[in-house]
């Protein structure tokens, strides 16, 4: 039967069932249909962009997808970055799509760091936090790098450093310096003379300091009115300020009054210094340190010293140029006595600041020490009444001439009007030397390069009451 149109309709239908049937048995033949596609991907990690080789032929960067394997391929994938280790490894492509993930390893040195104080946070150039020191050991990625050692109220320190591969790397220790603090002075009445730790500025109140972190020592003066000290403690990267009221009087700066009263002199430990009684003093100053290389040089213009060392004590001076200076200074040399009191105050120290000898208060050979230090370093030696350095650094002459105390029956030819009397000993000798009842004594043309002095002052009534 034909159409219209001529087309043959009656095989149409069983022809086209058949054709399909056909079609649908070769779709479901596995061993002749085309093998699926598969997706392999190569990524890594921590990092991409990494150059990925496939059996020696380059595959581009990572991530990396390829749909040219077939399952059970055994491929030789390795891996390249600048910076970073080779990486090998042989992959058994699976049946299935898989994304293999690579790790990469830095290549690195090893680096210990350390800071003075400590802990201190270090930062790399790149601004990541490599740890606190002390760091020890620790990997750092090769190149040029650049660290910072940061801790607060420090300033930073930077150090630059080319890293090499598995290189270990000495120790860099960092001393940090702390960032400066102020410090401002008033007083009334205003126009004083200001000292920090003793020595003279040359500003007057009111005024402001940048001073580096520290315990400081804050005198003014004005004359008519009695000298006064502050003790303050400057903080990193802050403001102090420090008020002072002075009262009327006329205590001279730089000295301290010694009140009128009984002390303890001498002692048992040596003949000459025997015996040990309770005596009488009326009240008197003295300076609070030994007298310096620069206040001595206003007297002896002739005077030489490293300027580094204006305020070391003056050494190599004889007696007769000690009372010389004292006199051009409108004061005088102690008498031994005096200077034992203000060394011993009123309860019979053995050394300044206590009985038990401490090697760290003191400039003495029994510290290790094998030279002068500056004045008023050593401010946990204080004596009784505030005077400083009364034990080692420089001996210190006095007016008194070497004789027998009181009550000593000891014979001696050396007692007389022969030698006068040194105190307090000096850098050069011991602990027993150093103790505040020891004598040691001198001609007075003797300049030894450990002689030196301080003077004192007769107090009047005025003075006294302050």
């Amino acid at each position: 039967m034909r159409s219209p149109a001529g087309t043959v309709w009656a095989a149409s239908g069983p022809v086209l069932t058949l054709a399909m049937a056909a079609l649908f048995l070769y779709a479901c033949d596995g061993a002749d249909a085309p093998p699926p596609a598969l997706r392999i991907t190569f990524a890594s990690s921590p990092e991409s962009d990494a150059e990925v080789i496939v059996n020696g032929v380059p595959r581009g960067k990572t991530p990396v997808t390829l749909e040219t394997c077939a399952p059970g391929d055994s491929v030789m994938v390795e891996l390249r970055k600048e910076g970073f280790k080779n990486v090998w490894k042989d992959v058994v492509i699976p049946e299935q799509d898989h994304r293999f993930v690579f790790e990469i390893k830095p290549k690195v040195g090893y680096v210990t760091i350390e800071s003075e104080p400590y802990p201190a946070r270090v930062y790399l150039d790149d601004g990541a936090l490599l740890g606190e020191t002390p760091l020890v050991h620790c990997p750092v990625r090769i190149g040029e790098r650049t660290y910072e050692v940061r801790l607060e109220n420090y300033r930073p320190v930077q150090h630059t450093v080319l890293i090499e591969e598995d290189y270990v790397y000495p120790c860099w220790l960092h001393p940090l310096k702390p960032m400066q603090g102020q410090l401002e002075v008033n007083s009334v009445p205003p126009g004083a003379r200001i000292w920090l730790n003793d020595e003279l500025q040359k500003k007057s109140t009111p005024a402001t300091f940048e001073l580096r972190p520290d315990a400081y020592t804050v005198a003014v003066h004005v004359d008519g009115y009695n000298w006064v000290e502050k003790s303050v403690t400057v903080e990193p990267n802050t403001k102090r300020m420090v008020d002072i009221r002075m009262e009327e009087g006329d205590v001279p700066p730089g000295m301290i009054l010694i009140p009128a009263g009984e002390f303890i002199r001498g002692s048992d430990a040596s003949p000459d210094e025997q015996p040990e009684r309770k005596v009488y003093l009326p009240d008197f100053y003295i300076d609070k340190h030994e007298v310096t290389n620069a206040e001595f040089k206003t007297a002896f213009p002739r005077h030489t010293y490293d300027e580094n060392f204006g305020n070391y004590p003056v050494s190599g001076v004889s007696h007769r140029q000690a009372a010389e200076y004292a006199k051009a200074a409108g004061k005088r040399l102690p008498t031994e006595l005096e200077w034992e009191k203000a060394a011993r105050g009123p309860n019979g120290r053995e050394y300044p600041w206590g009985n038990k000898f401490d090697p760290a208060k003191c400039n003495s050979k029994d510290g290790g020490k094998t030279r002068l230090e500056r004045v008023t370093r050593h401010r946990a030696g204080a004596s009784f009444y505030g005077c400083l350095d009364m034990a080692g650094n420089v001996f210190e002459w006095t007016s008194s001439w070497y004789e027998r105390y009181p009550g000593n029956t000891l014979v001696k030819k050396d007692y007389g009007y022969i030698y006068r009397v040194l105190r307090g000993g000096s850098y050069r000798t011991g602990w027993f030397d150093v103790r505040c009842a020891s004598r040691h004594y001198a001609k007075q043309d003797d300049a030894l390069e450990d002689y030196g002095f301080r003077c004192a002052k007769d107090a009047n009534s005025t003075a006294a009451k302050h």
